[in-house]
C-alpha cells in the first residue's frame, strides 16, 4: 500500500498523527511525504519517528518554485499542487492514496487500496459544501464535485494522458476560484472520478449536516486544525494517536468559541433544531464513535507494547 501526503511547515503537526495512525492499522504502508520546503529539524525529527515506530517513509523534496505562476494565498499554499506532482514523482508505481496533511485514520484502507479504478483518473468522495459560483466556472454539480484532501489516484493513467500538466495548465489560467487545486482536479478529471463514501472523508467541522456514519478517514478541514484549536470537533480522536505516538507535537492551546452552555441549554429546552440537531450529534459520534474507538486504540496499543 503506498500512501502519499504534501506538506509545508504549518502542517508538521498533522503529518505526525497522520502517518501515525494510518500506519497503526495499515502495517504494510509506504509512506511517501512531498516537502515544500519544511525545515531541515522537521524532516530530521519525522524521520526519527517513523524509524521509531519501524514505519517505512520516505522523504521527497520540492522547492515550492514549482508553484510559481498558480493561484495561491495564505491558505493555499504552493504545498496544495503538490499532489499533482505523484505520478512523476513515484514513476514505478501504478496507484496510490493521497491524503491531506490534516487527515487521521481510523480504520485499515485495504477496500480503497484494492479497488479497481478502470480508466477513471481518481477516487474521491463529493465535497458537499462548494458555493455554486465555483461549481458553475467550471460546469459542474454538487453532485460532481470532490473534496480532493482524500483520493486514490490511477498513475499510469495520469502519466499516459499528461493529466499533471494538463492539471497546472488550468490552474494558471483559473485566478478566481475560492479553492484552486481542488476546482481544477474536478475541472480536468471531470467524468473520469468514482465516488466513494462520506466515510472515507470525513470533515470534521460539518459532522452536523453530514447522514450519520462512522469515519474512516477524519479530515480536519478548514480552521478546525486539533493541533491549534484545543476544543475542535473530534479533536480528543486527535489527541488519542497524538498522544500514544510519544510524538513532541505539543497539544493545542486555544480553544474555539462555541454556543454556551447556557445558550444551549434554553435551546434546548426551547425545542430550537438548531441547538438539538447539533446536541444529537454531538452524542451520536460521542457514544458510537468517538469513545469506543478510543477506548479500541488504548488496548491496541498497549497490547502491542506487552508483546
Amino acid at each position: 500500500m503506498i500512501i502519499v501526503s504534501a506538506s509545508d511547515n504549518n502542517f508538521v503537526p498533522g503529518l505526525f498523527t497522520l502517518v501515525y495512525s494510518a500506519w497503526l492499522h495499515n502495517r504494510a504502508v509506504k509512506f511517501f511525504i512531498i516537502s515544500v520546503d519544511i525545515e531541515p529539524e522537521n524532516i530530521s525529527s519525522l524521520l526519527t519517528f517513523c524509524r521509531k515506530h519501524q514505519i517505512s517513509c520516505k522523504i521527497i523534496h520540492v522547492n515550492d518554485g514549482f508553484a510559481r505562476g498558480l493561484p495561491t494565498n495564505e491558505q493555499w499554499t504552493g504545498a496544495a499542487y503538490a499532489r499533482f506532482l505523484i505520478p512523476d514523482l513515484l514513476p514505478n508505481e501504478s496507484k496510490a492514496i493521497y491524503l491531506d496533511a490534516d487527515a487521521v485514520v481510523v480504520s485499515s484502507l485495504d477496500d480503497l487500496w484494492s479497488m479497481n479504478m478502470g480508466d477513471n483518473l481518481v477516487a474521491g468522495v463529493l465535497d458537499g459544501f462548494v458555493h455554486q459560483g465555483e461549481l458553475d466556472s467550471i460546469e459542474l454539480t454538487a453532485d460532481e464535485y470532490i473534496n480532493s484532501g482524500v483520493l486514490v489516484m490511477n498513475l499510469d493513467a495520469w502519466r499516459r494522458e499528461n493529466i499533471a500538466d494538463k492539471m497546472f495548465k488550468e490552474a494558471r489560467r483559473s485566478k478566481k476560484i475560492t479553492f484552486p487545486d481542488q476546482t481544477v482536479l474536478n475541472s480536468v478529471a471531470r467524468g473520469r472520478v468514482l465516488l466513494l463514501g462520506r466515510e472515507w472523508n470525513f470533515c470534521s467541522g460539518r459532522y452536523v449536516s453530514y447522514e450519520r456514519k462512522t469515519p474512516k478517514i477524519l479530515h480536519f478541514s478548514g480552521d478546525g486544525k486539533p493541533w491549534v484549536i484545543r476544543n475542535a470537533p473530534f479533536s480528543s480522536i486527535y489527541n488519542s494517536y497524538r498522544i500514544l505516538s510519544g510524538s513532541n507535537i505539543p497539544a493545542a492551546s486555544v480553544d474555539q468559541k462555541l454556543i454556551s452552555a447556557r445558550k444551549m441549554a434554553m435551546g434546548l429546552v426551547r425545542l430550537r433544531w438548531k441547538y438539538w440537531s447539533v446536541a444529537l450529534a454531538f452524542m451520536y459520534y460521542k457514544f458510537t464513535f468517538m469513545d469506543p474507538h478510543i477506548r479500541k486504540l488504548r488496548k491496541q496499543v498497549e497490547g502491542a507494547r506487552s508483546a
